[in-house]
This record gives C-alpha cells, structure tokens and sequence, in this order.
C-alpha cells in the first residue's frame, strides 16, 4: 500500500471512528488499528491525533462542498435560488453524524475556533460567494458586497448548525434554524 493509500485508509479509520464517539474518546491506537496499520504508520502520515482529527475534518468538508454542489445544481431552477435552495441542502449535509460529530460538537474545542472557521472557508467561498455572485450577476447585489454577504451568511448558518447539533430537540431546532435562514436568504433575491 502506498503512503497515499495510507493516509486515505487513516483519515477513513479516524473520520468513523470520531463520529462515533467523539475525539477524547479515541486512541491514536484505535485508529490505526481500525485502519490496518500501525501507530508509527499514524505518525508518519500525522504529526499528532490532533493533526489527523483535522484530516478528517477536511475529509467531511470535501464530501459536503461535493454533495451540496451536485444536489444544488440538480434542484435549482434559477441561479439566483441557489442562495435558498443551498441553504437547505447545506443543512441536510451538516446534520449528518460526521459533519455533526466532528465539525459541530468536537472541531471548535479541538482546533480552537479560528482554526475550525478558516478550515470552512472554502464552504463559503465556494458554495457562498458563488451562490451570491449570481445574484450579483442578476443585479440583486453589488459585487462589491459579496465577500461580506458570505461571511455573514455563513456565520448566520454556522450559527443555526451549531443551535441544532447541541439541541435536546434537534428536530424542532432543524425546523426554526432552516426557516430562519430561507428568511433570511431570501431578503437577498428581493429587489430594491
């Protein structure tokens, strides 16, 4: 196996075993045994479990920017209605157990949160200044203002994630969080 597939199969062993019980609760040992390797293979790959947490991280990202992308593009029928439409799909992605666990509960204690923000940068910069670039595009926008609208949109949607992983009742929280920001992407699509 090459160092690449390494690496692949213990970002894969981590990124399971992490969404099952959360980072404190997993040894460097587990992982590497989970992923058929030994703990020196971990710590040729990864300087320390810390390190490999943010692989898997990284790899939970990748696959929420990949599936938000596809399902956006598949579901919107104006450009424009991406900033909507995204919203939810965006939602759906991070209520997943791996985005919930590893991103939402453990990746702002474990990275610290400048480090946990700029690892989503790339969410908002591809998915949110692409969304409201079309708007921009349709003169809903100044281009101006686009960086500033992804960040404060992102945040708004970092916000209602965080407000539902951490709910004792994530369902109602999922239903008042989506609302609120529809409401609030919404705003952007009307003229003014």
């Amino acid at each position: 196996m090459t160092s690449t597939g390494n690496r692949e199969r213990l970002v894969a062993a981590a990124r399971k075993l992490f969404s099952a019980r959360g980072f404190a609760d997993v040894s460097v040992d587990e992982i590497a045994a989970a992923a058929g390797l030994t703990k020196g293979a971990v710590y040729y790959q990864f300087a320390d479990k810390t390190d490999l947490f943010r692989a898997a991280c990284e790899s939970v990202l990748d696959d929420i920017m990949a599936h938000v992308t596809k399902e956006t593009m598949g579901h919107v029928a104006h450009l424009a209605d991406e900033i909507v439409t995204g919203g939810d799909i965006l939602f759906d992605a991070y209520e997943s157990k791996d985005a919930r666990r590893l991103l939402l509960m453990d990746g702002p204690s474990v990275l610290g949160h400048v480090e946990w923000t700029a690892m989503q940068e790339k969410l908002r910069i591809g998915l949110g200044e692409h969304a409201l670039g079309h708007l921009a595009d349709d003169g809903l926008i100044p281009k101006r203002m686009i960086p500033m609208l992804a960040h404060l949109l992102f945040g708004a949607f970092t916000q209602g994630a965080l407000q539902i992983a951490t709910s004792d009742d994530p369902a109602n929280a999922s239903k008042q969080a989506r609302a609120a920001y529809k409401r609030l992407a919404q705003g952007l699509l009307a003229k003014v």
